[in-house]
């Protein structure tokens, strides 16, 4: 690439070159006493551009709109479209104008954004009509949906999307003064919207500040794909709606558009929050040398661009622009394959570095890692360093410094084995994925391969294979794929202490009770729980940690045993136990608050279970740790005791904040389903059907997508999308998510499995609204049938049966003439 000094000189020759007829340009450009390298690229820029004059001819291309169209409105309030009133209008571009409407045809109240096309040409009406084409493939609350469409009269064709009352999202961000952090997160929505998009195989191709709206919630959303197209589609006229200080090299020149593409567009706007301008300047400059700014002159780095302090104040502040200014080197670059391939992992990324983790666009930097390393594992450095020092403080406590340095020092060598059997056990799973299926393994093939590596070793050299077999199980486990846990935790859990490590053999039989749990066979979880808490306390002053964790095992077996009080009493012990030793704000201590609260809730002390997971939350705030899997469990449980406490609006608050964290951290998953399914719910329950359905559709299809067809949190979100359909008297509807639900339930769960219940009852619910008595009392019975089956955890199933009866008065007791019966 030519030196960025040369580039006036590479601008001054192109734009010269230009105005000569096509035939002379090159010859005149090499003919000129410039460096080689100079003439080389102005003539590189000559290809782009003749590869692209409709981006030229940008300015020229917009001004071809009808005068009329632009300076008088094509529609006037009152007017109508289809059974749409027209309210005012909201804008104009290039191509067509957008209004404020509402639904004139008596249905129902409903306000939402009209858009008719201005323009004569048949290209603009092509690209209209593609793109109301474009918004039928798309589905998310991320994005502006599209709600009706039609023709005006003499054939103008109109459509109808989501009005989206919000600002820009540069502007919003002024506005609300929002944090580094604050403005990193709003991206990340933006992310969700468009992998959603990505998914079905659309580009935007036109990211910028105001296609992204930030709405009264604080939620992106995005719009605007008028020149969107589908992956492999020519772009054909979209060349010339660019904008140009957002807009990808490839989109400039005409080459082919990606994915990668949307990624630089949506890092062009984070750089642009974060700096306050964006990547490029292109305002002033002629056709040709905003060409040539576009496509051969990277962005300067973020931290050149950004005023000095402006994002700089703090160390976490610090830390984030610093791993944005590698992220957008990497996601603005020039050639499309030097970026980010995915939305995905662009947004991981950026999930990355808000969490102070190693980022992958810093990995050249040798501190890099270490410093994140440290970050993360910072309150066990201090308190190694403690120790240290407190080594040094005189002979009159040199006994018990020495037995708390002996400790720490056990503690440190232990997880410095952990952390090298965790890099052998990453290092046989990469390898394993180049050798499987061509590079094109699942996570599960990757796994298993790595799995059975290790298994082999472990027979030659049990000793040396050991930590990276347990480590192997222990990713099985936490990823929830108990069966391919098992069995090599099974092989540390019966190994010879003489051939292998104690502390494994004792760790993974833990490990290997907590899977037989999982697997419903507490029977054979009991005696390894047994042998593992017998090696700990051979050695109280080394292993008391370990010993206490391994009580909320232990309270769960006991439970489970039917002993509820000793199970609390465990986890009351265990507490105070984890209390001492760790200090009441440590993670552990707000696991057993948290655990302590689910024993509790279980036994119907629904205050000292409220005051449990209260103690949690105030864990989770004051070590900085909201954000994690276990604050959002926490968030949940304590929702629920609300719900069961009869107090919703107590309740909605906090699955709210639930579904919001779990949304920004960790994406679309099965917990993710199951969150937004008991909000949706609680929804329900506060008397917002409206609100509650598309929060249960889009749980409904999480569920469906990373728990399966006719999972539990597929089955329960649609049981409860019927309900919400049913309260707004969508009859069809309603019947069919119920049907769908139940039988996708049968197929899966079984006739006595609760969920069928549950899914049971909604069906009921549609036959009772549409009095069909018969087909509602055969249901009813079906659900107190399975209640029943299902002991003390089926009592909400039976008192949500008895509800229907009693609101349907099925069975007997039908409604007579005359009498109206009850709204769901």
């Amino acid at each position: 690439m030519t030196h960025p000094l040369h580039w006036p000189q590479v601008e001054a020759l192109f734009d010269a070159a230009w105005e000569l007829p096509d035939a002379e340009r090159r010859a005149w450009i090499l003919a000129q006493p410039a460096s080689e390298a100079v003439r080389r690229a102005a003539c590189d820029l000559l290809d782009a551009a003749i590869a692209s004059e409709r981006f030229l001819d940008a300015e020229a291309d917009a001004g071809t709109t009808d005068t009329d169209a632009t300076t008088v409105d094509r529609l006037a309030p009152g007017d109508r479209a289809g059974a749409w009133r027209v309210l005012r209008n909201l804008g104009r571009g290039g191509m067509g104008e957008v209004y404020e409407v509402e639904r004139a045809d008596g249905q129902f109240t409903q306000r939402a954004a009209l858009k008719v096309i201005t323009r004569a040409d048949a290209r603009a009406w092509d690209g209209f009509n593609h793109e109301r084409q474009i918004l039928a493939h798309l589905d998310h609350p991320g994005i502006a949906r599209l709600i009706d469409g039609s023709l005006l009269e003499g054939g103008t064709p109109f459509m109808v999307m989501e009005l989206v009352d919000g600002a820009p999202i540069d502007a919003w961000c002024e506005s609300h003064g929002a944090s580094l952090d604050a403005r990193v997160a709003l991206v990340q929505q933006a992310c969700e919207a468009l992998a959603h998009a990505h998914g079905k195989l659309v580009v935007h191709h036109d990211l910028k500040p105001s296609n992204l709206l930030v709405d009264a919630g604080g939620r992106v959303r995005l719009i605007d794909f008028g020149i969107a197209r589908l992956a492999g589609q020519e772009s054909g006229a979209a060349v010339a709606a660019l904008s140009q200080d957002y807009a990808a090299p490839e989109q400039a020149t005409g080459a082919g558009t990606s994915t990668a593409t949307d990624v630089h567009g949506l890092a062009a706007v984070l750089y642009r929050l974060v700096s306050g301008k964006p990547p490029r300047n292109t305002a002033g400059l002629s056709p040709a040398a905003a060409l040539a700014r576009i496509v051969s002159t990277p962005p300067r780095p973020l931290r050149e661009a950004t005023d000095a302090g402006r994002w700089r104040s703090g160390s976490a502040e610090r830390a984030l622009f610093e791993d944005l200014d590698a992220i957008l080197a990497k996601a603005l670059a020039t050639d499309p394959a030097h970026r980010y391939a995915t939305v995905d992992q662009f947004c991981d990324e950026l999930a990355q570095a808000r969490q102070r983790g190693p980022v992958a666009a810093r990995a050249h930097e040798p501190s890099h890692r270490m410093a994140r390393q440290l970050h993360r594992h910072r309150w066990s450095v201090a308190a190694g360093a403690t120790v240290l020092l407190s080594l040094a403080v005189g002979l009159g406590l040199a006994l018990g410094q020495a037995r708390e340095a002996a400790r720490q020092r056990d503690q440190a060598l232990g997880e410095q084995k952990r952390l090298e059997a965790v890099q052998q056990a990453l290092f046989l799973m990469f390898r394993g994925a180049g050798e499987l299926r061509g590079g094109e393994a699942t996570a599960a093939d990757v796994l298993g391969h790595a799995a059975q590596r290790v298994q082999d070793e472990f027979d030659r050299n049990p000793g040396e294979a050991a930590p990276i077999l347990h480590a192997l199980g222990e990713l099985n486990f936490l990823i929830t794929d108990y069966e391919a846990a098992a069995p090599m935790l099974e092989r540390l859990a019966g190994a010879s202490s003489a051939q292998v490590d104690p502390r494994l053999i004792a760790a993974g039989r833990y490990d290997l009770a907590q899977v037989r749990f999982r697997q419903g066979d507490a029977a054979a979880a009991r005696p390894l729980l047994a042998q593992a808490q017998a090696f700990w306390r051979s050695d109280l002053a080394r292993w008391e940690s370990r010993l206490v964790d391994s009580r909320l095992l232990e309270s769960q077996l006991t439970k489970a045993e039917g002993d509820v009080d000793g199970a609390i009493a465990l986890l009351r012990e265990g507490l105070q136990r984890r209390i001492a030793l760790s200090g009441a704000q440590h993670r552990e201590t707000g696991i057993f608050h948290n655990n302590l609260g689910v024993a509790l809730f279980g036994a119907g002390r629904m205050d000292e279970a409220r005051d449990a997971f209260q103690s949690a939350r105030a864990v989770w705030q004051a070590t900085g740790l909201q954000q994690t899997p276990d604050a959002l469990n926490t968030l949940n449980n304590w929702g629920a005791v609300e719900v069961a406490s009869g107090r919703p609006t107590q309740a909605e608050p906090l699955f709210r904040e639930a579904v919001d964290l779990r949304r920004r951290y960790y994406g679309p998953s099965a917990a993710t389903a199951a969150l937004l399914s008991n909000h949706g719910k609680l929804l329900l329950a506060t008397g917002r059907p409206e609100d509650a359905l598309p929060v249960l559709r889009e749980a409904a299809a999480m569920g469906a997508r990373f728990a399966g067809h006719g999972s539990l949190h597929h089955v329960a979100a649609l049981s409860g999308q019927s309900e919400a359909e049913l309260a707004l008297q969508r009859i069809e509807a309603a019947a069919l998510s119920a049907e769908t639900a139940l039988a996708a339930a049968l197929e899966t769960l079984g006739r006595d499995h609760p969920g069928t219940g549950m899914a049971s009852l909604a069906v009921a619910a549609v036959a009772g609204h549409q009095q069909r008595w018969g087909d509602a009392d055969a249901l009813l019975r079906e659900v107190e049938r399975i209640a029943t089956s299902a002991g003390p955890a089926g009592a909400r199933l039976t008192a949500q049966a008895s509800v229907l009866r009693d609101r349907y008065r099925v069975p007997g007791n039908r409604p007579g003439p005359g009498t109206a019966t009850p709204a769901p």
